[in-house]
């Protein structure tokens, strides 16, 4: 009888040790679903038609909601808030990173340095990644919340067809008095466009996108990074600073990037990027500063009639300025506290990050962060690979801030003002900064200032408070900007 006890209580410690090894593989094998939310543009749509091997291969289908951005962000936090666990994984933009990461709403995979649960024999994200770029878009003040789906940036589209034309070479040529080429500088810019612009026949010599939409903040973005503006005197996005928006290399920029509306078609101030794409697909405009994840539509895809005729460069740069930019943009794989599924939602992440994996999509309108992706003879021969990689190399971080939605908010309604001219550009930007300040202060209740150095002594900014010459404390770096050149410099 006791050799019977004996027996029992070793098999039931048997089992219990084969349960706990096998418990993990048992919950994963067990998930059959999970579901994902991100932007209706090709990267996605290639990520949908890939996941179909992952389910052949794990048994585990990923079903992936498509909407616009901002629906998207939308929904994602209603999610979070809510806690409902509608999602497995989430797609944001890295702009709403800090927001999300300040409200505890997301999984920490660890620190920067730590072995993380994203790793694979076939990807290493610390080898394997552009790291400055995967530091900005998916990492928060030393912890790792995912990896990029989409390494993003905005840079030059150009209609070859036209500028290759002999006829407009040469009517060119005596207007301007020199030649018709991609333009290095602003000026040019200005002058091509003043050169295409036809109404009687239906073409703009570039198309801006004025809506008061997101789409406006990031193009202007462009044209204050490439004029030695920026928004907060930092290094990384998570850092706070001095507000340095309304510098007199901000304002030449406003007042630059409004000037180009009368080279734009009759609705440009209600465009947004979908619009500029196609007005680009429709023939109706000669260049314009759009996203390297759409070049896939206007360059090879059935439904653009300028397919083929497209060519791509990174954005001019301002004679005062005189160095070539880019702006650091990114939409990360996350996985939000609620993810009813975190370790297979984890599982399909490393999977999709595999270089075969990377390859499929990029070739199908993706934006890869993976460095391998770009050695692929196929990614080469994309006729935008260079303006893509070239702009990558030059690109600027924007803030990811907790309060830097809000301050999005307050430069875009203003932006759009300004457009419209019911602001000049000094006021827009001036009430911007004032406005931006207040944002921080009281989210921290910290004070945090517009830069004396770059602010003009009768400026709101200045008139509100005595500030210092130098501003100090844990929310501002130090850095210094030359006041005089305005020159940023922040990450390559």
């Amino acid at each position: 009888m006791r050799k019977h006890i004996v027996l029992a209580i070793v098999a039931l410690a048997a089992l219990v040790l084969v349960l706990f090894v096998l418990w993990p593989a048992r919950i994963d094998d067990e998930v059959k679903v999970i579901r994902l939310i991100g932007e209706a543009l090709p990267p996605l749509e290639a990520l949908e038609a890939l996941s179909t091997k992952f389910t052949e291969e794990t048994g585990i289908s990923v079903i992936v909601e498509q909407y616009a951005a901002q629906e998207v962000h939308q929904k994602v936090m209603s999610d979070v808030v809510a806690g409902t666990g509608t999602f497995d994984l989430v797609l944001q933009p890295h702009k709403h990173l800090g927001r999300l990461v300040d409200a505890g709403y997301l999984i920490s995979l660890g620190g920067l340095g730590q072995s993380l649960p994203i790793s694979s024999p076939e990807f290493d994200p610390y080898s394997d990644l552009f790291s400055n770029w995967w530091q900005e878009i998916s990492c928060y003040d030393g912890q790792v919340y995912g990896v990029p789906f989409s390494a993003l940036t905005m840079y030059l589209w150009y209609r070859k067809d036209l500028f290759d034309d002999a006829r407009e070479q040469a009517s060119f040529q005596e207007k301007y008095g020199y030649p018709l080429q991609v333009p290095e500088y602003w000026d040019q810019y200005k002058d091509i466009a003043e050169h295409f612009t036809r109404p009687s026949g239906d073409l703009y010599g570039t198309a801006i996108q004025g809506k008061r939409h997101d789409a406006l903040w990031y193009e202007f973005l462009n044209f204050l990074y490439s004029f030695g503006g920026n928004i907060l005197n930092t290094e990384h996005g998570w850092e706070y600073g001095d507000i340095i928006i309304n510098s007199p290399q901000a304002i030449a920029a406003l007042q630059y990037y409004s000037d180009l509306v009368r080279f734009s078609p009759p609705g440009t101030l209600n465009y947004t990027w979908d619009d500029a794409l196609a007005a680009m697909q429709q023939k109706k405009i000669a260049m314009v500063i759009m996203w390297n994840d759409s070049t896939y539509a206007v360059e090879y895809s059935d439904d653009s009639l300028v397919a083929g005729n497209m060519g791509f460069a990174m954005i001019p740069k301002s004679r005062d300025y005189d160095r070539r930019v880019g702006q650091l943009e990114g939409w990360s794989y996350l996985i939000p506290k609620s993810s009813p599924n975190p370790d297979a939602a984890i599982r399909f992440v490393a999977w999709m990050m595999k270089p075969s994996n990377q390859v499929e999509q990029h070739l199908n309108g993706g934006a890869s962060a993976l460095k391998s992706t770009y050695d692929d003879s196929r990614v080469q021969q994309l006729t935008y690979t260079t303006a893509s990689l070239e702009t990558m190399a030059a690109a600027i971080a924007k803030p990811t801030i907790p309060e830097g939605p809000e301050m999005t908010e307050i430069l875009t309604r203003e932006l759009s003002l300004a457009l419209a001219r019911q602001k000049s550009p000094q006021e827009a930007l001036d009430r911007t900064a004032v406005s931006g300040e207040l944002v921080i202060d009281t989210s921290r209740n910290k004070p945090i200032c517009c830069n004396p150095r770059l602010t003009r002594p009768n400026s709101p900014c200045m008139r509100r408070r005595q500030i210092r010459p130098t501003v100090t404390g844990a929310r501002t770096t130090g850095r210094e900007i030359n006041a005089t050149q305005g020159r940023r410099h922040g990450p390559v």
